[in-house]
């Protein structure tokens, strides 16, 4: 056998070897994803006050559950834009593969702490080559999200606390004030990422992460805000798919209430450690703590913070599942 035909000979065979890898992994995701679904649905202890809340609510309330399931496609439609914005400098792809990527990001975040582990998913749809640059330009997605969650839910936290605790009898309202300036900062840093990137370029110590750093070299600052920009409105469209799912509940909160508890639930829920799939547990903890300081309606708040993480998580979770599967 001469040398080209024992080339093509092993690279057919670690392709194969890739291809069951490939495939095993997926596998594995989704029995753990479902598997954890089904744990979650199961332990689930308030089907009967589910039912019994669903069944006094007039016709009309439902007008604004179709509202929220109207906004779930715009959300991930903003991230999918959001995402393709970021990949842009690497490879040229598709909105349709970028929304692909993001549902399928979904399936493998949601058996990892704070999701994580959505790069997984959404570098499938990568070419291998660029997959390493994919990882860092998950991870700034993230960043992005966080830094709007952050900047939009530190003062809101600080005007709630101010106003149902007391100005200076938390320490958890100091804690607070200090982060506020980090959180500046930190947007500061994030728009010089490609300054940093083209100095670890002429490093010589920096040589093994080059593959992974300089797809932030070429963005510029107006793309970069352009990209928190599509964060921001990401942000705004699902606080307004919360506050809906609320009123359809038929909780009853003022203007000034909403943009106080809502953006300090996501704050928190943001920022607490946990899986995706415990998230319904940790939304409707904190969206009882802070949005019944306004509404004595305790059964109700919990459950729209169930019913909220079902239809922008289990749903696209599901359909990202089927989506691994193809691919």
């Amino acid at each position: 056998m001469n040398d080209n035909s024992l080339l093509k000979s092993n690279q057919k065979k670690l392709s194969l070897k890739f291809l069951r890898s490939g495939k095993a992994w997926g596998l594995l995701i989704l029995i753990l994803a479902y598997s954890f679904l089904a744990y979650k649905l199961i332990t689930f202890d308030q089907y009967d006050e589910l039912l019994n809340q669903w069944q006094k609510l007039p016709i009309t309330q439902f007008w604004w559950l179709g509202f929220v399931f109207l906004l779930m496609p715009i959300n991930w439609l903003l991230e999918s834009i959001k995402w393709r914005l970021l990949v842009s400098k690497i490879q040229t792809i598709t909105i349709a593969e970028t929304i692909k990527s993001v549902l399928t990001g979904i399936s493998t975040g949601f058996i990892t702490p704070n999701r994580v582990g959505e790069f997984a998913g959404r570098i499938l749809f990568l070419k291998l080559e660029n997959r390493k640059a994919g990882v860092t330009l998950s991870l700034i997605n993230s960043l992005t999200q966080n830094i709007i969650m952050a900047l939009c839910g530190v003062p809101a936290a600080i005007l709630f606390f101010s106003i149902k605790i007391g100005k200076f009898e938390s320490n958890l309202f100091l804690y607070l004030i200090f982060l506020m300036p980090g959180v500046i900062i930190l947007g500061l840093v994030y728009f010089y990422i490609p300054t940093f990137s083209k100095r670890f370029k002429f490093s010589r110590f920096t040589l093994k992460v080059h593959e992974f750093t300089d797809c932030l070299s070429d963005f510029s600052k107006t793309e970069l805000f352009r990209i928190l920009l599509i964060s921001l409105v990401r942000y705004s469209v699902f606080c307004v798919q919360f506050f809906l799912m609320l009123r359809f509940f038929d909780i009853e909160l003022t203007f000034f209430e909403a943009i106080l508890a809502i953006p300090t639930t996501y704050l928190f829920v943001t920022f607490t450690p946990s899986l995706a799939i415990s998230e319904a547990a940790v939304r409707s903890s904190y969206a009882v703590l802070f949005i019944s300081a306004f509404s004595g309606q305790v059964a109700s708040i919990a459950l729209a913070g169930v019913s909220i993480w079902f239809v922008n998580f289990v749903i696209p979770m599901l359909i990202g599942s089927v989506l691994i599967v193809k691919k």
